[in-house]
């Protein structure tokens, strides 16, 4: 098994914003027992799992959005705040 990283409350915070996001931009509520499936060039998010595709960061957690949440590299508060930065973009082609 991979190293688990601790993920800062900010870039929770700013993973759970990503997956609203997502959720509406399909037309549906997030629900954080059952986070909808999305994917596109940057990122793609399953209902257990987030992956940054420009890194490979894996982003996991336990039947909940918010439970047992880890990450497979340990960044800085700065390293997450770009990548959900650029995955919030990408959601809207910017």
């Amino acid at each position: 098994m991979s190293e688990q990283y601790e993920m800062y409350d900010d870039p929770f915070k700013m993973l759970i914003l990503l997956a609203t996001l997502a959720a509406e931009k399909q037309g549906v509520p997030l629900q954080y027992e059952n986070v909808p499936a999305y994917e596109n060039d940057v990122f793609s998010l399953e209902h257990q799992k987030f992956v940054y595709k420009k890194d490979g960061t894996e982003i996991t957690w336990f039947e909940f959005l918010g439970r047992d949440i880890a990450s497979s590299r340990d960044l800085s508060r700065a390293e997450y705040n770009k990548m959900f930065v650029d995955c919030m973009a990408s959601l809207y082609s910017l």
